[in-house]
């Protein structure tokens, strides 16, 4: 570990030595590798703006979230004592408790839970996709899931304050009973219920893709080749799903752990020493990952991601001809909400 002095003349603000401890080296770390690779994912599909569907859309609403956690993820000093003022207030209300990294991260968890619903409309429901899932819509639900995202995380306008026996930020719940209630709230709004429902809508999804397949299988067995376009957009599809299950089950793997230990914690079921143990900073570290893991799964797993990275950094520059999470057959490139359901 080394050390960073920080000082200040604000007056009655005093601020600690910065300890560059190995959770806060992997936090920066994960923080700049979130930067470049989300902002990388925004670029793209920026480029393709025009060519957009839903799903890049939402896909690059998720990169956005996970861009704006990444940055407010960057360790910031710590003050050794917030006087009981106005700005020490707000400091206590939104910095300390890093409001806007929480709120990014809640985005980033209902955005995620979108792309699966998505993503079932237009395979079960093709016909109907392009009335229930319009532009319009898709931005709707973008800027609400930032709201809620930020209703999630209010209350820590009425809990966090300034502790004026020892002058220095501390939550305040009412009574433990609420404590309790707000812990069990967050853990079903921000794990059980997205984890529940994008795994429930990928199932769905998976098997109305299964059902697809029997009748193209049939069709093949009639003499119809495997050419046909509508087989070739199953392949696509199931290809996507493929990559958004990865993109989900990283997503529980990285939040399961800090969520049950956070929940637990709420219920007075692990001492209070646990906030400033090293396993809890290694489990918030874990969930941080997530904000940089999908741009991985993204080149590591769809050739059409990697493909548009090559062009970016290409010398010959193409104009894109299709949306990046759509699919292409016999020369046209169509949506996968377009496809109706034989």
């Amino acid at each position: 570990m080394f050390e960073v002095e920080v000082t200040t003349r604000i007056p009655g603000w005093y601020w600690q030595t910065t300890v560059w401890s190995w959770w806060l080296i992997l936090q920066m770390f994960t923080a700049m590798l979130g930067i470049v690779g989300n902002s990388l994912v925004i670029i793209i599909l920026f480029n393709r703006r025009e060519l957009s569907r839903s799903t890049d859309t939402l896909i690059g609403a998720l990169a956005a979230a996970d861009l704006f956690a990444s940055l407010f993820m960057i360790p910031l000093p710590m003050p050794l004592t917030v006087p009981s003022s106005v700005l020490g207030q707000v400091y206590c209300k939104v910095v300390f408790p890093s409001m806007f990294l929480w709120v990014s991260f809640n985005t980033s968890i209902f955005t995620l839970t979108a792309i699966a619903v998505e993503r079932y409309i237009a395979v079960a429901y093709p016909i109907h996709f392009k009335h229930f899932v319009t532009r319009k819509k898709v931005i709707v639900v973008i800027v609400a899931n930032w709201i809620l995202g930020f209703m999630v995380t209010s209350f820590e306008f009425k809990v966090a304050k300034v502790d004026k026996s020892l002058n220095h930020c501390a939550p305040a719940f009412p009574s433990k009973g609420v404590q309790m209630m707000i812990g069990t709230f967050l853990f079903l709004m921000l794990f059980v219920i997205p984890a529940l429902l994008s795994l429930t809508m990928q199932a769905m999804t998976a098997h109305a893709l299964h059902r697809q397949s029997l009748v193209f299988g049939k069709r093949v067995d009639n003499g119809e080749g495997r050419s046909n376009p509508s087989a070739k957009h199953l392949v696509a599809r199931r290809r996507v799903l493929q990559m958004l299950f990865i993109v989900v089950l990283v997503f529980i793997l990285c939040w399961a752990p800090s969520q049950c230990a956070f929940f637990v914690f709420n219920l007075g079921l692990v001492p209070d020493s646990y906030l400033f143990s090293p396993l809890n900073k290694a489990l918030i570290v874990l969930s941080f990952g997530n904000s940089c893991a999908n741009p991985i799964i993204y080149t590591v797993r769809y050739p059409e991601f990697r493909a548009a990275i090559g062009e970016l950094f290409s010398s010959k520059k193409g104009k894109a001809r299709a949306p990046l999470f759509s699919e292409k057959t016999e020369g046209k490139f169509v949506s996968s909400a377009e496809i109706i359901d034989p």
